[in-house]
């Protein structure tokens, strides 16, 4: 008899509550040119922890845009799991509010996206340049 193995992806989300799946610094181009985009993505399985992640994450972004060209003005944030985008929002910037840093490095940002997904689906959208609320339908 033949052993049915376990998919990787199915061990890997059972071992894995919130964690940062990947955080990097891109190079991307349009009409206007090059530019670098810090990209980041989220696993968040575990919402009663996520305040918590959350700031650990923001930590990471703070070294990641350190680390990322002074012309740094994109993100997109990438969330997989059960926190919505537009709740992702509220608590970032709710953090950002009492973090000069963080506060300074958003100020700069152009582009500031939160996709919510699950598998290839886009579940909702928001951006960390508003409130939340206004983009969380777009």
């Amino acid at each position: 008899m033949q052993r049915r193995k376990t998919p990787i992806w199915f061990v890997r989300r059972c071992d894995m509550e919130n964690s940062i799946h990947n955080l990097d610094t891109k190079w991307f181009s349009n009409e206007s040119g090059e530019f670098p985009a810090i990209v980041m993505g989220l696993n968040i399985l575990d919402v009663e922890s996520a305040e918590a992640f959350v700031d650990h994450a923001m930590e990471q972004f703070k070294n990641q845009r350190m680390c990322s060209p002074p012309n740094t003005a994109n993100m997109t944030v990438t969330i997989a799991g059960d926190m919505t985008a537009e709740d992702f929002c509220i608590l970032w910037n709710t953090r950002t509010a009492n973090d000069p840093i963080l506060t300074a490095f958003m100020s700069m940002m152009v582009v500031a996206d939160v996709l919510h997904i699950r598998g290839r689906e886009l579940l909702d959208r928001s951006s960390l340049l508003t409130n939340g609320a206004d983009d969380a339908k777009r």
